[in-house]
C-alpha cells in the first residue's frame, strides 16, 4: 500500500490529526509526511482545519479529510444477485442500487446492463462525474486481476477469459478493477472500521470465500487468489468437489449444499417453494429455521457447524484475533452463525489460552464487497498518484 493511501486512511481513521501525529503513527520520517499531506492537499482529499496548541514550540496545524472530494464505485455481483454503491473518501455509502446476477446471460449483456445501472445511479445520486475515480468489480474467483478476467467457466463456459474490466471500462468511460469478492468485502469493513487492524472475513453469497486483512493490507498470495475457505476439506473421505478436492467445505456446508440436501426432504421442499434460483432458496430455508421449522432448523445448523469447523483451521492459520461475517447469505441468519461459530471457535482455536477470537457481523453484510470494490478503486489511485514509499525515503526507525 502506497504511502499516501496510509497517511489518507489514518486522516479518515482519526477524523483531526496533526502531522506530527501522523509522523509518530506511521514511523515515517517528518520530511516524507510533509510531502505525503501536501501530495494529498493537492488532490484534494485533505484539507487544513485549524492549529492545535504544542506542549513546546508554534501549534499543529490540523488535518481533516474531505469526504466528497472523490468518490469510486463499487459493484458486487454473482449470478444470483447484484449491488453496485457510490462511496466516498469516508466509505460512506451515499447511493446504491440491488441489480439482478448474471444467472445464464451472456456477459457482454450483464455488463451492458451493469453499466446503464451505474450511469443512472451516478445522475440520482448528483455526484459530479469528473470526480469518480473508477468502478471496482468485485467477484468470484478464480480471476487474473491484471487482466482483469476470470479464469473460471462459472457460471458458463464464456465468462472464462472475458474481458470484464476493459469491457465495463468501454461501456461507461471509468477506469475498471476486478477484485476477488471475499477479500473486496475484507476491504469494505476496513473502509468503514480500523485502517490498520488485522482480521478474516468469512464470505458467503452464491458459495463460500474468505479474505484475509494483515496490519491493514489484504493478504493476496501468489495470484491474489488464496485463500479459498470453501475449498478446505471438512470430510477426507467425502463427495469430490470440482475443485478436485474431497469434502470440500464449499459441496458439504454452503448455500447449495443446504438446499440439495433440503429438496432431498420432499415435504420440506414442499412447504418452502424451493424452485428458482439457488440463494434464494437457502433464504428460504433460513427464515423457516428462524421460525422454528425443525427440519430447515437441523440443514441450517449442520451448515453453521461445517462453517465452524473450516472457520478453525482460518484461525489458525494467520493467528487473527477477529472474525468478519459478510455476504447476501448471512442477511437474515448472521446472528444464528455467528454464535455457532464463536461457540466453536472459542473451544478449538490453537491459541485460544494465549488470546480470544472475536465473531461479528459486518456492519451490512450484503454491502461490504461491494464498498470494498469501491475502496480498492481508490487504493489503486493512490498507488498511481506519484509518492510511493520507495520515493518517499525511509521510515525512521
Amino acid at each position: 500500500m502506497s504511502t499516501l493511501a496510509v497517511v489518507l486512511d489514518l486522516v479518515r481513521e482519526r477524523t483531526t490529526v496533526s502531522r506530527v501525529e501522523l509522523a509518530e503513527a506511521t514511523g515515517l520520517t517528518q520530511a516524507t509526511m510533509t510531502h505525503a499531506v501536501r501530495r494529498l492537499i493537492a488532490l484534494g482529499m485533505v484539507h487544513e482545519v485549524g492549529t492545535a496548541r504544542a506542549a513546546r514550540g508554534t501549534p499543529r496545524r490540523l488535518l481533516e479529510l474531505q469526504p466528497d472530494a472523490r468518490h469510486m464505485v463499487g459493484v458486487q455481483f454473482d449470478r444470483y444477485t447484484a449491488l453496485g454503491v457510490v462511496v466516498d473518501l469516508a466509505g460512506r455509502v451515499v447511493a446504491q442500487t440491488s441489480m439482478p446476477g448474471s444467472s445464464d446471460r451472456d456477459p457482454g449483456d450483464v455488463l451492458l446492463d451493469y453499466a446503464a445501472r451505474i450511469e443512472g445511479l451516478l445522475k440520482d445520486s448528483g455526484v459530479p462525474r469528473d470526480g469518480v475515480l473508477g468502478i471496482g468489480l468485485a467477484t468470484h474467483g478464480p480471476q487474473d486481476r491484471d487482466a482483469g478476467v476470470l479464469l473460471t467457466e462459472y457460471p458458463a463456459p464464456q465468462w472464462r477469459g472475458y474481458p470484464l474490466a476493459a469491457e465495463l471500462s468501454a461501456a461507461t468511460g471509468l477506469p475498471v478493477r476486478i477484485e476477488n469478492d471475499a477479500t473486496a468485502a475484507g476491504l469494505g469493513v476496513q473502509a468503514q472500521g480500523s485502517a490498520s487492524s488485522s482480521f478474516a472475513v468469512v464470505f458467503m453469497s452464491g458459495g463460500i470465500g474468505s479474505g484475509v486483512i494483515l496490519d491493514g493490507f489484504p493478504y493476496r498470495g501468489v495470484t491474489s487468489n488464496g485463500v479459498e475457505l470453501g475449498h478446505i476439506s471438512v470430510d477426507a473421505l467425502g463427495e469430490i468437489c470440482g475443485c478436485g478436492n474431497r469434502g470440500c467445505l464449499e459441496i458439504v456446508g454452503g448455500p447449495n449444499a443446504v438446499v440439495r440436501n433440503a429438496q432431498a426432504n420432499a415435504a420440506l421442499a414442499r412447504r418452502l417453494d424451493l424452485e428458482g434460483d439457488q440463494l434464494g432458496a437457502f433464504m428460504r430455508i433460513g427464515r423457516a429455521a428462524l421460525a422454528g421449522d425443525p427440519d430447515a432448523v437441523e440443514l441450517i445448523d449442520s451448515s453453521a457447524q461445517m462453517l465452524a469447523v473450516g472457520t478453525v483451521s482460518l484461525v489458525n492459520m494467520f493467528d487473527v484475533g477477529r472474525v468478519v461475517l459478510a455476504g447476501r447469505a448471512f442477511a437474515d441468519l448472521g446472528p444464528r452463525y455467528r454464535d455457532a461459530i464463536q461457540e466453536v471457535l472459542d473451544r478449538s482455536v490453537f491459541m485460544r489460552q494465549v488470546h480470544s477470537v472475536q465473531v461479528e457481523l459486518a456492519d451490512d453484510v450484503s454491502q461490504a464487497p461491494a464498498i470494498g470494490g469501491a475502496a480498492m478503486v481508490l487504493r489503486n489511485f493512490l498507488e498511481s498518484s506519484g509518492l510511493r514509499d520507495r520515493d518517499a525515503g525511509s521510515p525512521t526507525a
